[in-house]
């Protein structure tokens, strides 16, 4: 297996993913910033989700109870605010796998500037998998948009569940898109895989697992990857917005040659475990004519 800079990468199909994985986003600086204050970081958050509640005592923690966002568990009579957490700055630094690494498409030297920054500054929420998985998506980028206002010398935003790079601006850009795409665009990663010794491909999106969703893969052969990029994302945001209506064996929309999706292009779908690791449950469409590897009926 290999990506598009030719490197051979080796997986580990023992890696599985969990059922659940907590959405945090990382920060990253160059230089340490100056600590924002848990006022500013309040201010900044209450313009995006309404009024929330400091209830931590230490101010390198601050963690703020979200009322327009309250869990409902068994045990509890009464809805719980989720707790919007931020850490930091504090030193970073990660080792990252080859394979995390030959994936950040959406800036140009990723590797590299991963490795230059030297602090972050963290944000999660916790108790946020009690919700629908819309409402987490959207307290997570008010999270992110509120920690930017507060650090703007944030120079890449990581999120490591999905070995997402990107960087400021392009979060900026994409609130104009809506939730889905928004969300999607900041934490979901399209990879890109080529098979050695052959013309066979795969792409597959890694994130929707985080809230116990299934992500998208393509094994495909003869199609221009800059499309089939596209379709995947098309797909993902479909059924993001569409609470992940697809049912195995469904048929879907392709797409023709210049990339266009087309009604009178029918392709097959149907849920099964990922080729490419973590192994987590993916919705894997048929490419027709352009499918690769073989498939159970």
């Amino acid at each position: 297996m290999g990506n598009n800079n030719n490197k051979v990468l080796n997986q580990n199909l023992e890696e599985k993913a969990p059922e659940q994985q907590l959405l945090m986003a990382q920060l990253l600086f160059v230089d340490k910033p100056q600590q924002a204050s848990p006022e500013k970081l309040q201010a900044a958050i209450e313009k995006l989700v309404g009024d929330v509640n400091n209830i931590s005592d230490n101010p390198e923690l601050p963690m703020y109870a979200v009322e327009k966002y309250k869990a409902e568990f068994k045990d509890s009579p009464q809805l719980v605010p989720v707790l919007a957490d931020y850490i930091g700055p504090h030193d970073f630094s990660i080792e990252l796998d080859e394979l995390t690494r030959s994936q950040f498409w959406d800036v140009g030297n990723g590797e590299e500037l991963i490795r230059t920054c030297r602090y972050s500054v963290e944000t999660f929420s916790m108790l946020a998998g009690a919700l629908h998985y819309k409402s987490q998506a959207e307290l997570f980028l008010a999270q992110i948009e509120a920690a930017l206002e507060c650090y703007p010398d944030c120079r890449a935003i990581y999120v490591p569940h999905s070995g997402k790079l990107i960087l400021p601006e392009y979060f900026y850009e994409g609130r104009q898109y809506g939730t889905a795409q928004n969300f999607i665009r900041t934490s979901v990663n399209a990879r890109f895989f080529t098979i050695n010794n052959s013309e066979d491909m795969i792409m597959d999106t890694l994130g929707f697992y985080a809230f116990g969703a299934a992500d998208v893969q393509l094994h495909f052969h003869g199609i221009d990857p800059n499309h089939a990029v596209e379709y995947l994302y098309n797909i993902a945001s479909y059924q993001f917005e569409s609470e992940f209506s697809v049912i195995n064996g469904d048929t879907i929309d392709g797409i023709d040659s210049t990339g266009r999706i087309q009604p009178y292009i029918q392709w097959r779908t149907q849920y099964e475990d990922s080729l490419i690791q973590p192994i987590r449950t993916v919705l894997d469409i048929n490419c027709g004519e352009f499918a690769a590897g073989s498939r159970e009926s």
